[in-house]
């Protein structure tokens, strides 16, 4: 394929990708204004045996928003490559705690609303006498608080990743199980057809999510395996992960993307971590991963052998992509965040592409700076590539840019039509939202920024 070619192909992938990230994000929404206004719809004017108070009805409408609300969580949260394409795994995280606070509440509330209505339902608090639908539901609201509490106080209360994403699985079955066992056992709403369909499709689109997540999806990566070529160590104590895919055709990515990690014998284990791509998506065949050595899981990626098994998970996340109208890349990272801008300048390589790439890197050390000498091949090969090192702990013989990627930098380095550049932007959190509101506030469009963050 010619250099021409190659560049209408990334031009038309850049608006198609733009254009599916907004249908996806609409169609997110409705869902959820579907989820937390449906059951209003659903249930107004069906009047619940015995008690049939407005205020009962009301109750009764907050507990099927957070049921839906729960489900849409489980269908949404779900490791699916179209939603951490449209928002990226930050914002689908971000999402899925926003949304669990909310079903919490919804509960929370339904509960008191149906004691203020009659306190002599605090009755059925008392499991010993309490009927089957009230053990039912108190179970699901323990299991939300529960929930709740483990996720806000992991490192608080000693909990690895791996324990508190097995504890989160089995607390998040145990509520589902017991909020439908309520609603079903309840019987007021589900003696309506209507209601009673609604209800069934709830718990087949939750069991389904459910199923998809931990059996499926890990038996599928099962049989694309792939070995480990390489394990080499890097500057600034990071480690490259080198596979080759083993009887498949490889991991069709794009710059910017992720997939997440997995030794083979541990197939329904909790020890699965996403990285980000480090090599060419010209090279589907052998990818590879750059990771720092900051938890147990990406250390021992540095002691794994060549020949092991790995299982691969992706890609995930959205591409690095090149909308029709942009005229250059901006690359800012910092610390181990190179590895998307890495991917971005190696498959710029394998491409011929030639559009003008500004990189900005920030690292603490000369001595730290990850892919010191291979970015420095990387503008021998990209004749369009200018790469500005900033150190923010420089030794005193330094004479390059001090400090951090910030909106100073920006302002000396960025090219005077940056408002038709892309920039992509990875590092520690605080990093990442500070240059792109100076990205901003330079004249560059929001839609033109993507975000990586950590920390």
């Amino acid at each position: 394929m010619t250099t021409a070619m190659t560049t209408a192909v990334d031009a038309t992938r850049g608006a198609s990708s733009f254009f599916a990230r907004s249908i996806h994000r609409r169609l997110l929404l409705a869902a959820y204004g579907v989820v937390l206004l449906g059951p209003l719809a659903l249930i107004v004017g069906v009047m619940k045996a015995g008690a049939q108070g407005r205020l009962v009805v009301f109750a009764d409408v907050l507990g099927f928003a957070g049921l839906s609300l729960l489900t849409l969580q489980i269908v949404v949260s779900g490791r699916w490559a179209t939603t951490t394409r449209s928002f990226g795994l930050r914002s689908v995280l971000s999402l899925h705690r926003k949304a669990g606070i909310a079903i919490l509440v919804l509960v929370v509330a339904h509960v008191v609303l149906l004691f203020v209505d009659d306190p002599s339902r605090l009755a059925l608090l008392d499991a010993r006498t309490a009927p089957p639908r009230a053990q039912a539901g108190v179970m699901a609201l323990l299991g939300l608080v529960a929930l709740a509490a483990t996720s806000a106080g992991r490192r608080r209360l000693g909990l690895n990743y791996e324990r508190w994403r097995a504890l989160h699985l089995a607390l998040t079955g145990l509520v589902i199980a017991a909020a439908f066992a309520h609603v079903i056992w309840v019987h007021a709403y589900t003696s309506v057809s209507v209601v009673r369909w609604t209800v069934l499709a709830l718990i087949l689109a939750a069991g389904a999510a459910f199923f998809w997540i931990r059996v499926a999806k890990p038996y599928s990566s099962a049989l694309r395996p792939y070995r480990v070529q390489a394990v080499r160590t890097e500057r600034g104590n990071a480690v490259t992960l080198e596979l080759a895919a083993k009887g498949h055709d490889g991991l069709r990515f794009e710059p910017g993307q992720f997939a997440r990690l997995r030794t083979a014998y541990c197939l329904y284990g909790m020890d699965d971590h996403p990285f980000t791509l480090s090599s060419s998506a010209q090279r589907p065949h052998h990818p590879s991963f750059t990771v720092k050595a900051l938890g147990d899981f990406s250390a021992s990626l540095g002691e794994l052998c060549v020949g092991t098994e790995v299982l691969v998970d992706g890609p995930h996340g959205e591409g690095a992509h090149l909308a029709p109208s942009v005229r250059g890349r901006l690359l800012l990272a910092a610390g181990i965040g190179i590895t998307p801008a890495l991917s971005v300048l190696r498959t710029a390589v394998d491409r011929g592409d030639r559009h003008p790439v500004l990189l900005l890197y920030g690292s603490r050390r000369w001595e730290d700076v990850t892919f010191r000498e291979e970015l420095e091949d990387l503008e021998r090969d990209l004749p369009n590539l200018q790469v500005v090192h900033v150190l923010s702990r420089p030794e005193p013989d330094w004479h390059g840019e001090r400090g951090r990627v910030g909106e100073e930098i920006l302002r000396r380095y960025a090219p005077p039509d940056l408002a038709w550049w892309s920039a992509l932007i990875c590092g520690p959190s605080a990093m990442v939202a500070d240059t792109a509101a100076a990205l901003r506030r330079l004249g560059m469009p929001q839609t033109a920024i993507q975000t990586e963050g950590f920390g």
